[in-house]
């Protein structure tokens, strides 16, 4: 886990929390975009670990159940850093976290949803390794 982006989440998380307050995130893609995005420095865009909410890709070789894999690119031009990470998900609300918070209810979030995404997002972020 890398030290500058547990501060930045330290700081920001609560943002986060009211946006999951208002509307459930849709998917884990989502849910990454929103991690990246909140530990992402806007004021400097070639700073160190500045990860680029808009350079994200996503591979996918499941169908039912698998492995998500998220490559992250730095800002700047022709990025040389990325970073990873994964999330693993299943074909049901037993079997896949995402799934299982949704599998609460459709009303608008709860309590108990809005934590459990929050902590969805934190082991999101403590996950996201440098892989160049």
């Amino acid at each position: 886990m890398i030290d500058v982006l547990v501060r930045r989440w330290d700081t920001r998380r609560y943002d986060l929390r009211a946006k999951y307050a208002e509307k459930a995130p849709d998917s884990y893609d989502e849910i990454v975009k929103d991690v990246v995005r909140l530990v992402t420095n806007n004021e400097d865009e070639y700073g160190e670990l500045n990860l680029d909410p808009e350079r994200i890709h996503a591979i996918d070789d499941g169908y039912y159940q698998g492995t998500r894999l998220f490559i992250i690119g730095a800002k700047g031009y022709q990025p040389s850093t990325y970073w990873a990470v994964s999330v693993r998900y299943g074909s049901c609300s037993g079997c896949d976290t995402f799934e299982g918070i949704r599998h609460y209810g459709d009303g608008p979030p709860t309590k108990q949803h809005i934590n459990d995404y929050m902590c969805l997002a934190l082991h999101i972020l403590q996950s996201i390794t440098e892989i160049g």
